[in-house]
């Protein structure tokens, strides 16, 4: 069975996540609560990042880490963009490995780790699922409605 087929959920939470911040605006996306630390669009950049961390760089090796400012993606549809780009490597790792792959392939992101493709795949998902959350309790901190999830 391939990892994707175990994954098939992942897509939906995605779809959900960007059609909630879609229509959102530059001073919406930016807004921090006091004493708060990131901005909806600082927690996509950094959702994206970790996709092409942990999928681009460390399983496929086909990218190289960057850290995305806010002035490579300032508005929504760059942020998606970003998103979309960053994830084909997620749709990719997960179609080409199966439940066999699950604990064989190891991989060392720091000289100090080594993890399964398994702890990467649930490791991120679940990155992905609290950043989500935290989005959209900033929407309702802001008075826009998230979607209903």
């Amino acid at each position: 069975m391939k990892l994707s087929e175990i994954f098939s959920d992942w897509e939906r939470i995605r779809r959900e996540m960007i059609e909630g911040v879609s229509s959102l605006t530059r001073d919406r996306l930016d807004w921090i609560p006091e004493g708060g630390k990131s901005s909806i669009a600082d927690l996509l950049r950094h959702i994206s990042e970790a996709e092409l961390w942990w999928f681009g760089q460390v399983v496929l090796e086909k990218a190289r880490y960057r850290d995305l400012t806010p002035k490579m993606a300032p508005e929504i549809t760059s942020i998606v963009n970003e998103l979309q780009e960053s994830h084909k490597f997620v749709l990719e790792a997960l179609e080409i490995n199966t439940v066999d792959d699950w604990n064989k392939k190891k991989y060392s992101p720091r000289p100090e780790e080594v993890l399964s493709l398994k702890d990467i795949a649930w490791h991120t998902i679940e990155h992905e699922m609290r950043h989500r959350g935290q989005i959209f309790m900033l929407m309702r901190l802001q008075g826009i409605k998230p979607p209903n999830v």
